[in-house]
């Protein structure tokens, strides 16, 4: 009988963080801390979606990889601080283990795809965010006529509320249901994680 050998990843998911273990073990993802604690669990036969993110501000990067099993979302994640982290031990150690995440996953559910861009729960923040920022537009005008704001001051105003409310509408036709979700394949997602 073949016995499947253990293979970890040490993962510092922040720069003032503990590094966090990622083990593989006859197709269970662990995720333990840096105690040697199990932080949890997740059988990769049940994995239904997978979702990666990456986002960057200024000189921060933030990457994610979600599994979801229908029931509850595990995610790994690291946060670069300075993109000249970029290519250094702790970004080389997140990208070896979530492309072999990424291996174990397609090996046991290779018709899986992966999913990019904003999780659900974020494109329904941006969303709201979106008909308030024109809800706010739509109401400005009617607010400055009401309390009686002079004609300069109207017209001082105008282009701002304007393009709050072109903004507005933007993210709201960017994030509207319905809208085709990006996707890729776990084989995808590897080789652009083997890019540096």
């Amino acid at each position: 009988m073949k016995k499947n050998r253990r293979r970890t990843h040490r993962v510092k998911p922040a720069l003032i963080k503990s590094p966090l273990t990622y083990a593989l073990e006859d197709g269970v993802l662990i995720c333990e801390d840096a105690k040697g604690g199990t932080l949890w669990r997740l059988a990769l036969a049940d994995v239904r979606s997978a979702h990666w993110t990456e986002s960057r501000a200024g000189q921060s990067l933030t990457r994610v990889l979600r599994l979801n099993d229908g029931t509850r979302t595990r995610a790994i994640r690291q946060h670069l601080y300075r993109r000249a982290l970029v290519g250094g031990p702790d970004d080389m150690a997140f990208r070896a283990c979530v492309s072999d995440v990424l291996r174990a996953v397609m090996a046991v559910q290779p018709g899986l795809d992966v999913q990019s861009g904003p999780s659900a729960g974020t494109s329904v923040a941006l969303r709201v965010l979106g008909m308030a920022f024109f809800a706010g537009a739509l109401v400005a005008p009617v607010l400055a006529l009401l309390t009686g704001q002079d004609l300069m001051a109207f017209v001082n105003w105008a282009i701002p509320v304007t393009l709050i409310g072109l903004l507005g509408m933007a993210m709201m036709r960017s994030y509207a249901p319905g809208r085709r979700i990006a996707t890729r394949t776990p084989a995808q997602l590897i080789a652009e994680l083997g890019a540096v």
